[in-house]
């Protein structure tokens, strides 16, 4: 089976270290960063089958950070990545954008059943 490889860009370095644990026991290869700068630089170490993504980071929004990444030659496919946020309150111009760019949105906390459907989703799509 194809193991997925996982970039996890959140800021609360607890959930992040959370995040890659659980993922990592759900059989991916996942690796977290905290913002946009750190997500661009992995991404062009080793490219990544799926990216997670916090919509509020500190300095900037996951909605950027998705963006370039999807600007560079390695990107995904707009169904391989997800935003992940504790609001509800997102307006209509920011879900229009999340249609656009992503799969869709992950609530927070976001439950091991999800996340192992992420992940075998993403093992059985394999690299494109």
């Amino acid at each position: 089976m194809y193991t997925p490889n996982i970039l996890i860009v959140e800021d609360d370095d607890a959930l992040r270290g959370e995040l890659v644990e659980l993922l990592r026991a759900l059989g991916a290869m996942a690796i977290g960063v905290p913002d946009g700068t750190q997500a661009m630089h992995a991404w062009k170490l080793q490219p990544f089958d799926l990216a997670l993504c916090d919509y509020k980071l500190r300095a900037e929004s996951g909605l950027d950070v998705l963006r370039a990444l999807g600007d560079l030659a390695t990107a995904p496919a707009t169904g391989r990545c997800y935003l992940m946020t504790a609001h509800v309150d997102l307006t209509a111009a920011a879900q229009r954008d999340m249609a656009s760019i992503t799969t869709g949105l992950l609530h927070k906390p976001i439950d091991a059943k999800t996340l192992r459907r992420i992940v075998a989703d993403a093992a059985e799509a394999g690299r494109c």
